[in-house]
């Protein structure tokens, strides 16, 4: 026995053995990989990205980056790859000792160290590159600035009438440009590419803001010296008109607000010559904001008139039918209230419409004689009938709820009398049908039910005959006997139904009661039931009875019986 416990723990030392040198291979295999890298790290080509710096000016600034990037580059390259290869020897004789966690450890420290040299490959490569690009960019500013340079000198020399006098300070001032454009070739001559590409791209920028100044100078002598000027006498002029028209603008202050604006005008002629076109402009949207305000004021008075035509024969003629239909109302309450009661909280409105009414009338007439006699203030003239348009047509609404109200007066009273007879006829016809019918008695309640319409009717009627009537309450009245007149009728239906249910389902059953005397005895009962005028009661027992001795036969003779 002891033999297999032998063999079974030399077998698990074997493949414990071989699964150890299959790791240890493996990592080796990823430590040759390592080596590799370290020697792609060692042909890094960064001696080719620093050539290409060669073709500058190596003084100055450029030979400063020069020898920044060089030591850089050597001391992070140097350290690195000695650092690396020395891990990486550490590690592989590690492995050799089945040392895996201090191979690991190595390995990855080795791994860290090449990442540096990289990114400081990358990092510097990239600052190399983009000296270039700059240096490239820069040149293209340089020719863009001196052509620039050159048509504006070109356009002031070609065209200074447009400019006034600003042309002798913009002359300057684009002469002031042309040292500043050489002062990019000494710099660049002198290797300091770095400030002489910041200098030329602020002389770049200066230059297209001049020129953008330059194409709006011609644009602000014009509005100075001929819209704005212009736009001033059209608003005058135009003002005058309006004035001549009716129209009361003394509120707008046209005049002094426009010698205002002319003398802020004067100041900005003076700023352009000195080519301070900022300050010109801020003033320039402020003289145009406020003439914006005054034209605002002068559509809105304008406006207002056209308003105040369009709602003159609108306020007129509710004006007019307030009145006539105020003087309706009163007139036809005075002649109603002894026929018909009605409600003082209208006969109040009505005499409160009135002076409403009057009132609103006197401050349009008012207004028309005002309009009529001195210029007019529209916009305040809008708003004084626009409160009595809303005023009158509201009035003419509830007047209008008023007059609805008192036609109804009439009709209501009519419908409930009409009503009235229906419930009459109806009372009849149910009661009759009731007592034509061969039942053996009719149930004291709907005698109770025929006597309490009755008692209704006559009362109704005897109402109608009072005065003032309330025409309100005579429908209230009328309603509810119409509610008591639908129940009658509804349980009169079902009391004829029962019955003549019950009637069928007897004579059909009689068939059974010689043969089944349980039937028969039901059918007895049913019939006793009949007799004392309980016919649901006695429809209840027919019907459960029939059923047990033919099923479905019941609900067959209802269903025949509904049909008809």
């Amino acid at each position: 026995m002891w033999v297999y416990i032998l063999i079974g723990i030399i077998v698990l030392i074997a493949i414990a053995v071989a699964i150890v040198f299959y790791i240890r291979n493996t990592k080796l295999e990823d430590l040759n990989n390592k080596y590799h890298r370290l020697e792609d790290i060692k042909a890094l080509p960064f001696q080719d990205e620093l050539f290409k710096v060669k073709d500058l000016n190596l003084h100055g600034e450029a030979k400063e980056l020069y020898s920044v990037w060089q030591k850089g580059w050597q001391s992070s390259y140097n350290e690195s790859v000695d650092e690396s290869k020395t891990l990486l020897e550490d590690a592989k004789l590690d492995l050799t000792k089945f040392k895996f966690s201090d191979s690991n450890e190595k390995v990855k420290q080795a791994d860290n160290t090449m990442d540096s040299v990289e990114a400081k490959y990358e990092q510097l490569s990239g600052e190399i590159n983009e000296l270039l690009q700059a240096n490239e960019k820069a040149m293209i500013a340089r020719a863009d600035a001196e052509k620039i340079h050159r048509e504006a000198k070109r356009d002031v020399l070609a065209s200074s009438y447009q400019f006034g006098e600003a042309e002798g300070p913009l002359e300057e001032l684009i002469d002031s440009f042309e040292p500043e454009i050489n002062e990019y070739d000494l710099m660049k001559n002198a290797g300091n590419y770095v400030s002489a590409n910041k200098h030329i791209e602020e002389v770049h920028s200066d230059l297209v803001t001049l020129k953008e100044n330059m194409d709006d100078i011609p644009v602000l002598i014009r509005e100075v010296q001929k819209d704005l000027p212009a736009q001033f006498q059209e608003i005058r002029f135009g003002c005058r008109d309006l004035k001549a028209d009716g129209y009361d603008l003394d509120h707008v202050r046209v005049e002094n607000k426009l010698s205002t604006l002319k003398g802020k005008l004067n100041l900005v002629e003076p700023l352009i010559s000195r080519l301070d076109l900022d300050e010109a402009r801020k003033i320039l949207d402020d003289i145009n904001n406020n003439v914006d305000d005054i034209l605002e004021l002068i559509e809105l008075e304008v406006k207002a008139k056209i308003k105040v035509d369009e709602d003159q024969p609108l306020v007129t003629d509710e004006l007019f039918n307030a009145r006539n239909s105020n003087y309706t109302l009163r007139t036809e309450i005075h002649y109603l209230k002894d026929q018909y009661y009605i409600n003082d909280t209208d006969i109040h409105s009505i005499q409160k419409f009135e002076h409403e009414i009057e009132s609103l009338v006197d401050i349009y007439d008012e207004i028309v004689t005002e309009m009529s006699k001195t210029n007019a203030r529209y916009s305040e003239v809008e708003n004084r009938i626009t409160h009595i348009k809303e005023q009158i047509i509201e009035i003419n609404d509830e007047q209008e709820q008023i007059q609805g109200h008192l036609i109804d007066l009439r009709d209501d009273a009519e419908e409930a009398r009409e009503n009235a007879y229906y419930i009459q006829d109806k009372k009849e016809n149910i009661y009759r049908k009731l007592v034509g019918s061969n039942l053996p008695d009719i149930p004291e309640r709907f005698v109770i039910l025929k006597n309490d319409l009755d008692i209704d009717l006559r009362n109704i009627e005897q109402y109608f005959s009072k005065r003032p009537l309330n025409v309100q309450y005579i429908k209230d009245k009328v309603n509810q006997t119409m509610v008591e007149l639908n129940k009658f009728e509804q349980e009169s239906f079902e009391l004829l139904r029962d019955a003549e249910l019950t009637e069928l389902m007897i004579q059909y059953g009689n068939r059974y009661r010689r043969d089944d005397h349980d039937f028969d005895a039901e059918a007895r009962e049913a019939e006793r039931m009949f007799q004392e005028s309980r016919y649901k009661r006695s429809l209840e027992i027919i019907k459960s009875a029939l059923e047990k001795v033919e099923s479905g036969a019941a609900v067959k003779i209802e269903n025949e019986y509904d049909e008809k």
